[in-house]
């Protein structure tokens, strides 16, 4: 499990069978119950997420993600060719 808040470099992640929460590369909170270490991290995160004010995307950012998203979806569609159907294969009578 790795869960990541870039902006202030707070880290959680698995070492050696126990969950490990570091801020700027010094260790803050160590446990082997992941359900303490994701608490840890969510408690620090939402101290940190008032220093860190949110990254509002420009209007050209947005324009080329969604340029991006659409461009991913169409190709895996080939509109020029028919979609095979699967047949299924009917046993034979075999006379012996």
């Amino acid at each position: 499990m790795k869960l990541s808040f870039l902006p202030a470099d707070l880290h959680l992640s698995e070492q050696d069978g126990e969950f490990v929460v570091s801020l700027q590369g010094k260790e803050i909170f160590r446990s082997t119950h992941s359900k303490k270490a994701v608490n840890k991290f969510n408690e620090l995160k939402k101290e940190l997420e008032d220093k860190f004010p949110q990254h509002k995307p420009s209007a050209e950012e947005i324009a080329e993600v969604l340029r991006k998203s659409i461009a991913d979806s169409l190709v895996g569609h080939n509109s020029w060719r028919p979609e095979e159907r699967n047949r299924k294969t009917r046993p034979t009578r075999t006379f012996g």
